[in-house]
């Protein structure tokens, strides 16, 4: 019960004691206020400095449970159905390129040269994200192919020129693919008639009608700048054109509205992938009518045989060299490479921890997927080739160090762009019971019961996680301000005493201050995981966060509380 202080201040202002009253006030306003900051406030006024940061923390411990709960997935399916390894991801690099006297984007030969270790191997399917818009000799118009290329060559705005002889040779080493009962998919674009296609030499080969056209864009969220969201299905819009007379348009276009959506969609490669190769009982189905996207988890747990990057020289590294003593990998057998692997997942999770607090304190993770650069495909013997490629899936992508190809992981930092698609089908694999709720999602008013209970639930478990903090540093204050005041002997300003106390109040003030911030994020962490759980997107939980801690940490909720009623805590 809260007592009234006999030594009121100036004014009619009243000041009360410790109380049970105040404490649930303010956690109520606490939770409440950051609701409706994350509902009303524009997402992007948070988000760099509060839900990215919080998001960052808790993604080593996301990935860390996504490794775990995949076992069990993998436990619970079918034999031979897929495993944590089904994924390889075959990389073009410069080396293989100059070996080939191929600059980029390379000849039809080059590909054929690539999937001719394939049908030594057969995988399981095949996937080219790399889009395939060469031309062929007849539509010429200077470029000629390199008899020798002493280095990767910059795209010419002429596109690269291809022989017959070049493009017959892909057809065939893909329509033996198809004849082995194996799908491809390929990376396209969608054409001016809103179809998704690569060129016209491909796209009208009756021979290559089973080939899934797929799409690959990905434009980072305003929120997610860490490529933790995925499209499932691409809506198509029919441009329409109102300088052109309505009669001779398209039938879409002849209605009152502008840019209608078709009646179909283009679907993105992972879920193709998904959808044609491994969801035999359709357990996943999403609608044509709007785009959609789905929730990313970037896993934990590093392949032994990863992506072959150097480290770069550049200021990040120069500053983790000096900080030597802190690192939480100097202890690596290959300090040159570009990131970080161990056979022990918690010490991953350190190290991934690390340095999303402290950027020099560790490099980033290794990749999750076996990765086999283009260069090494001569060196392996058949073993090694049946190892990397048989019964897997095949992604082909590019991993150019200096790419507009690449995409940001809260992991792995820059990667080749082919590991999102990869590390999406991996997430669609391995929640075979869950299907339903990968949808990404933000918090609306209009929203789903069920994800409104969803959220409610959280809201309530963060409500009582709120309470015990708020209690807990009521009570340090409160302790601070009696051995405060017993101490007070001093009466000279200028007096040692005067000093010890004053100095004694900053240091308490400080720790307070970051221990009390410490507390905040390690919750903040713990809802993000917790919700991913439940498959509430992180990054929701982590806007909702971000406004509920900046409330608490700065006392905002305080503040309010006591202006709501008239109310002031006991002075020191």
């Amino acid at each position: 019960m809260a007592t009234k202080n006999e030594n009121q201040g100036p004014g009619t202002e009243k000041h009360e004691g410790f109380g049970w009253w105040r404490v649930l006030g303010r956690a109520v306003l606490s939770v409440v206020l950051g609701l409706l900051l994350a509902l009303v406030v524009p997402t992007r006024f948070t988000e760099e400095m509060g839900a990215q940061t919080i998001a960052r923390y808790a993604a080593p411990f996301s990935g860390y449970w996504f490794d775990h709960e995949r076992q069990g997935e993998i436990a619970s399916a079918p034999p031979n159905e897929w495993s944590d390894r089904d994924i390889t991801v075959l990389v073009i690099d410069s080396a293989a390129l100059e070996a080939h006297g191929e600059g980029w984007p390379a000849h039809y030969s080059f590909y054929s040269w690539l999937l001719s270790y394939l049908d030594r191997s057969p995988p399981k399917g095949l996937f080219i994200d790399v889009i395939l818009s060469q031309s062929t000799h007849h539509e010429s118009d200077g470029c000629d192919k390199p008899a020798k290329s002493t280095g990767v060559k910059k795209a010419k705005p002429c596109h690269v020129v291809n022989d017959s002889e070049d493009i017959v040779g892909f057809k065939r080493a893909i329509t033996r693919l198809i004849a082995n009962k194996k799908p491809v998919f390929l990376a396209a674009v969608l054409n001016k008639d809103d179809t998704a296609g690569t060129n016209r030499d491909l796209d009208g080969d009756p021979e290559l009608s089973t080939v899934k056209r797929v799409g690959i864009e990905f434009s980072a969220h305003a929120v997610d700048r860490l490529a933790w969201t995925y499209p499932l299905a691409y809506l198509v819009k029919v441009q329409c054109d109102e300088q052109i007379p309505r009669d001779d348009q398209r039938e879409e276009c002849k209605g009152e509205k502008k840019n209608t959506p078709a009646p179909g969609c283009m679907f993105s490669a992972a879920y193709s992938i998904f959808k044609y190769v491994y969801d035999k009982d359709k357990k996943l189905d999403v609608p044509c009518n709007k785009a959609s996207f789905m929730s990313v988890t970037w896993p934990l747990d590093t392949a032994a045989y990863g992506l072959r990057w150097r480290e770069s020289d550049d200021e990040e590294s120069e500053i983790r060299h000096k900080l030597w003593f802190l690192r939480t990998d100097r202890f690596d057998q290959d300090l040159q490479m570009y990131c970080t692997s161990s056979d022990s997942k918690l010490k991953l999770l350190w190290r991934a921890e690390a340095r999303a607090i402290l950027r020099p304190t560790s490099r980033p993770l290794c990749v999750h997927y076996r990765t086999i650069h283009a260069s090494q495909l001569e060196q392996m013997d058949d073993d090694e080739r049946d190892a990397a490629f048989r019964d897997r899936f095949v992604m082909i992508g590019t991993a150019f160090a200096y790419s507009n190809d690449l995409v940001l992981s809260p992991l792995q930092d820059r990667i080749p762009g082919v590991f999102l698609h990869a590390v999406a089908l991996d997430n669609l694999l391995s929640r075979h019971s869950e299907l339903e709720d990968i949808e990404a999602w933000e918090p609306e008013l209009s929203m789903d019961a069920s994800r409104w209970r969803k959220l409610l639930f959280l809201g309530g478990l963060g409500f009582v996680v709120m309470l015990l903090i708020v209690a807990g540093k009521k009570t340090a204050r409160e302790k601070f301000k009696k051995s405060y005041h017993e101490r007070r002997h001093w009466k000279t300003r200028c007096s040692a005493a005067f000093w010890r106390a004053k100095g004694a109040t900053a240091i308490f003030n400080a720790a307070f201050f970051a221990i009390s911030g410490l507390a905040l994020v390690t919750f903040g962490v713990a809802m993000i995981v917790i919700g991913t759980r439940i498959h509430v997107p992180f990054l929701v939980v982590a806007h909702v966060l971000a406004c509920t801690i900046a409330v608490e940490w700065l006392d905002w909720s305080e503040d309010l509380f006591n202006w709501m009623t008239d109310s002031k805590e006991k002075s020191s």
